[in-house]
């Protein structure tokens, strides 16, 4: 559980001086007979009331709802509250989650649910087990909305973005006889369709808080930088030193766009476990779920939530460029358990949406881009951390000019010739004065290569080592305790050179 430090200081009561997090979700789509065999209870319900959850833990909204009729288990009366994340605390803390079912009064839905130990019950898999009543051309249909979520199911472009479109009553009456072991057909399928209750825009969009201003970090205007810690414990499948690997090449594709002030450093491993659950001032990739934000665990053959994330900011508004923003001051990204049969030995799926889910914590909604990063689903083709021309148009409306720069973002310096630039750019401290750093040598011909430091991603650079050719590692030692750092490596040849490297930072321990 986060603290709410905050709260404890004078005038904290005032709006600009409280945090709201705004997360955003990933997850695998699963089939129906999974969702039944799962759930403790799956009713027919209507929502009779909407209010803040009366607690002091992670701000929630808790819905009223009316029991139409139980499909599957019991229930502990025939009104019962079902708590969804996200809301505001009775201190006034806010918490956005995107992909978090949302429901009006007098609205009607078929709802998965999990008992909690509060007396309350539990969505299943946040949206996926959330199917609104609509409906349309006469037809009553059972729709989920899948829009500020993040499918890393889809196969292909045709695939993206598709739900079964399901005939409420058909399907609900299909859900009864399975939990009761009666043999159905399940002929409640009309088709499929964009899983959105609102469609999506044509191209980036900026995540918006409840008040519909876009957010972004204010200090990387004043040359700072969000300083990011991997927890200690590593994600599972990956181990600790490819996960912080995976993570710094995550953090490297937004650094490195031309054009922008984005400073996302790596400043070490952390024992902080809060999540999104409280504000605790430490911007932390944590793994497996410990605080069970998700209520259930993921599963490859099933599918499910695997991963949440996005920035705590300040209610009130500052301007940048004509636009009132909300300031990002925190942000935390936490994986589900059970995420493991995803990753395992799979590095380019987790740089993949760890870098989606670190554009989210920069301000970042969901593309309709196909081929982008913050497409609202994942490729895991291969291709890892890889920004296109609408994710670096984003960034650049957030943390530039608006204009969008030439090329992928691969370095910051110009080079000559053919020499390809060195690619993966990682750096770790080993120790409270010694960083290693490692990359891909994608040069052919190369004589050596020039690795440089300084003290900002700006610069000034200087050479602080030169390597033999098809070198792909360097040791640093020399630095100070407790000293951020940032690194670009390039190869040269006589007089020609590659472009640079990403930059990549590094805070060494105190």
């Amino acid at each position: 559980m986060k603290s709410k430090l905050c709260l404890a200081l004078p005038l904290l009561a005032l709006p600009f001086l409280l945090r709201q997090p705004a997360a955003a979700t990933t997850y695998m789509r699963m089939p129906d007979s999974a969702l039944v065999d799962q759930a403790a209870a799956v009713v027919d319900v209507k929502v009779v009331d909407v209010s803040s959850a009366p607690l002091d833990g992670q701000p929630a909204t808790d819905y009223l709802v009316e029991v139409n009729r139980v499909l599957k288990g019991s229930l502990s009366g025939s009104t019962v509250v079902v708590r969804v994340p996200g809301g505001v605390d009775p201190q006034g803390l806010g918490l956005k989650i995107w992909g978090a079912p949302q429901f009006a009064k007098d609205e009607d839905a078929l709802l998965f649910l999990r008992p909690a130990k509060d007396g309350t019950y539990r969505i299943l898999h946040l949206m996926l087990g959330a199917f609104h009543q609509r409906t349309v051309d006469g037809k009553t249909l059972a729709l989920r909305d899948l829009s500020d979520a993040h499918d890393v199911s889809a196969k292909s472009e045709a695939e993206d973005g598709v739900d079964t479109v399901r005939d409420f009553h058909r399907f609900s009456g299909w859900v009864a006889d399975r939990a009761a072991g009666v043999p159905n057909p399940g002929d409640y399928v009309l088709g499929n369709a964009k899983a959105l209750l609102q469609s999506l825009p044509e191209k980036y969009v900026l995540l918006m808080s409840n008040d519909g201003n876009p957010i972004r970090w204010f200090r990387f205007d004043d040359g700072q930088s969000v300083q990011w810690r991997v927890n200690s414990a590593g994600q599972p499948g990956l181990g600790l030193d490819a996960t912080i690997a995976a993570f710094q090449v995550s953090l490297s594709a937004w650094n490195s766009n031309p054009g922008t002030n984005i400073n996302y450093v790596y400043s070490g491993t952390t024992s902080a476990s809060n999540g999104l659950v409280r504000s605790d001032n430490v911007d932390t990739i944590l793994f497996n779920d410990p605080n069970r934000e998700v209520d259930a665990a993921f599963d490859c053959h099933t599918g499910g939530v695997i991963a949440v994330g996005g920035p705590f900011y300040y209610t009130s508004t500052r301007t940048y460029r004509g636009q009132r923003y909300h300031e990002a001051v925190e942000a935390d990204i936490v994986t589900n358990d059970g995420t493991s049969c995803l990753f395992q030995n799979n590095p380019s799926a987790a740089q993949e949406i760890f870098a989606h889910e670190l554009g989210h914590t920069l301000g970042l909604g969901h593309s309709k881009d196909p081929n982008a990063l913050m497409y609202a689903f994942a490729h895991n083709d291969g291709r890892g951390a890889s920004l296109t021309a609408d994710d670096r148009a984003a960034v650049s409306v957030l943390y530039g000019d608006g204009s969008v720069p030439d090329g992928s973002g691969g370095g910051t310096g110009g080079g000559s010739g053919s020499l390809t630039a060195p690619t993966r750019l990682t750096v770790r401290a080993t120790s409270r004065t010694t960083a290693v750093l490692t990359w891909r040598d994608k040069a052919q011909g190369e004589e050596s290569f020039v690795v440089e430091r300084a003290p900002s991603r700006r610069g000034p650079f200087q050479v602080v080592a030169t390597l033999p050719a098809d070198s792909t590692s360097d040791q640093v030692t020399g630095l100070n305790p407790g000293t951020v750092y940032f690194f670009r490596v390039r190869a040269e040849s006589g007089d020609q050179t590659s472009p640079y490297s990403p930059v990549v930072g590094v805070r060494t321990p105190r």
